[in-house]
């Protein structure tokens, strides 16, 4: 390649309407032809044309779209999934902590509490005043164990 002519990657990209490391990220996959000049990628204009024929053969495809009728993988995972049974030893309900004292015994923060329960790695029950309970055998489960202060 002649050097008086070649693009950087950031004037690459800023050609292509792309992100820089956008660029980098296409040249090690190999779908933009670069060559090493000086510890820099440098790239020929022409690469820009091949860079819109891929753009408009990704335009020209058809979005991919979730089916609404079928539940996602995620929800119908999440659904199929049991509550983990106390620790061995533990009856079930024997004691359970508010989120403040849950918070105060580990090392997580009450958004971080809150989003677990969400997503079930914490196992627990809102009590009348709509205020969470945090069963205490969620202490002896392994991710749990190393937070606990």
């Amino acid at each position: 390649m002649a050097e008086n002519n070649l693009l950087g990657t950031s004037e690459f990209a800023a050609k292509a309407g792309i992100a820089t490391s956008k660029v980098s990220r296409l040249i090690r996959e190999g779908k933009i032809k670069a060559e090493k000049i000086s510890g820099k990628w440098m790239i020929h204009p022409r690469e820009l044309k091949t860079m819109g024929a891929q753009e408009a053969s990704k335009a020209t495809k058809p979005p991919k779209t979730q089916n609404a009728s079928k539940p996602s993988q995620k929800s119908a995972a999440a659904a199929a999934k049991k509550p983990k049974p106390p620790a061995k030893g533990k009856a079930a309900g024997t004691k359970a902590y508010s989120v403040a004292e849950f918070v105060n015994m580990t090392f997580l923060t009450e958004y971080g509490v809150m989003d677990w329960l969400r997503k079930g790695r914490l196992t627990g029950k809102q009590n009348a005043a709509g205020e969470w309970l945090i069963d205490a055998s969620n202490l002896d489960a392994p991710s749990i164990q190393h937070l606990v202060r």
